[in-house]
């Protein structure tokens, strides 16, 4: 199994390099729409660490008395193919009746109910293999946000992550044995102010994004803060890795503005379209040529921030640059179809020599 824990107790977040799960709970549906085949568990064991969770609530079709009984699940669809209506619905995340904000989807698919997604969670940090690890579960364009933060709460238990504090520095031996649960600035904007870091329910601020928050990294900033954004133009089929490449090489350059190495870097290996099968297109990305191209898209946001941050940068090439770089790094590579062989891929980006972190670009 991946292990981060090994690269050293005292590692920072923001000092790894580790999978993440784009739409993680989406393994069935269409094969425009399906983005992974393993479940929470499963991908937590091949290496995922961050897993990406848009949650809404859907009518199972069965009743629990003469009530009918809705689910909070996974989605993956555009807004504009979401019907969403407020109903009094017996939710079985928290085993009794509440008025909810119930979805049906005219296109796109739901995926794995969050109540198993959790018991994933848990388990695996409850677990032999995980029990030195950590995962991130971050929540964003979700409904029902309330009941949400209540599973989250009551599913994970002692394994809900409590700590606090700015996680971009939190050390590996804090996260140990836990599940951090991070939601978005609408999420803990509907949340009032009821539930917060202690009680396990922090935030995160994707600094790319201007409309939540801005782009300033905040050391006092309670939660996660990170800079990236995947996708692709769906007006054009064609050529989808190289798009994804020209935008994420340019995010990176984007990233120089934010003057901080402790921004925890996001990088998506990923390709979106409407009529395409995203496996078939996953599937050519990791080929070995192509792996190739992602440790070099990699390796250039990594010279983005040290040329960014360090007034003494020293010239391309130079070994010297290597034990630099461990710490002006991309630090989330979001991915589709996670697998152990993928993941293993970027956990070795760790274990890169001083000389091989210097040729990487």
């Amino acid at each position: 199994m991946v292990n981060y824990y090994e690269l050293g107790a005292d590692k920072q977040l923001n000092e790894i390099v580790f999978a993440g799960s784009h739409d993680a709970g989406i393994t069935g549906g269409a094969s425009n729409v399906q983005t992974q085949n393993l479940n929470i568990l499963e991908q937590a064991q091949a290496g995922v660490r961050l897993f990406d969770l848009r949650i809404a609530a859907a009518t199972t079709g069965g009743k629990f008395g003469n009530d009918k009984v809705a689910e909070l699940k996974a989605f993956h669809a555009d807004s504009k193919l979401m019907k969403n209506e407020t109903k009094s619905r017996h939710l079985e995340d928290v085993g009794r009746v509440e008025e909810i904000t119930r979805t049906k989807l005219k296109g796109g698919a739901f995926g794995m109910g969050l109540s198993s997604m959790l018991e994933d969670a848990k388990s695996f940090v409850q677990s032999r293999e995980g029990g030195d690890e950590f995962l991130l579960l971050k929540f964003d364009k979700c409904l029902n946000w309330q009941l949400i933060a209540e599973a989250c709460i009551n599913t994970l238990g002692a394994t809900i992550y409590k700590g606090g504090g700015n996680l971009n520095t939190t050390q590996l031996k804090d996260l140990r044995g836990k599940v951090v649960v991070l939601f978005s600035n609408s999420g803990m904007s509907e949340l009032g102010g009821k539930l917060g870091p202690t009680h396990g329910i922090m935030q995160f601020k994707n600094l790319y994004d201007k409309a939540t928050g801005g782009t300033a990294y905040s050391p006092s900033f309670v939660g996660l803060q990170y800079y990236g954004k995947g996708g692709t133009s769906v007006a054009n089929p064609s050529k989808k890795m190289e798009q994804n490449i020209k935008k994420q090489a340019k995010l990176m350059e984007g990233a120089k503005a934010l003057a901080s190495w402790e921004v925890v870097g996001m990088m998506y290996w990923t390709t979106t379209g409407v009529f395409e099968s995203i496996k078939k297109r996953n599937d050519k990305m990791w080929e070995t040529p192509n792996v190739v191209k992602l440790k070099q898209l990699w390796g250039g946001g990594l010279e983005e921030y040290i040329m960014m941050t360090n007034p003494l940068a020293l010239p391309e090439g130079s070994p010297a640059i290597g034990p630099q770089r461990k710490r002006y790094m991309p630090n989330i590579v979001m991915i589709d179809f996670a697998d152990d062989i993928k993941c293993q891929h970027i956990r070795a980006l760790n274990d890169l020599t001083a000389d091989e972190l210097a040729e990487m670009d």
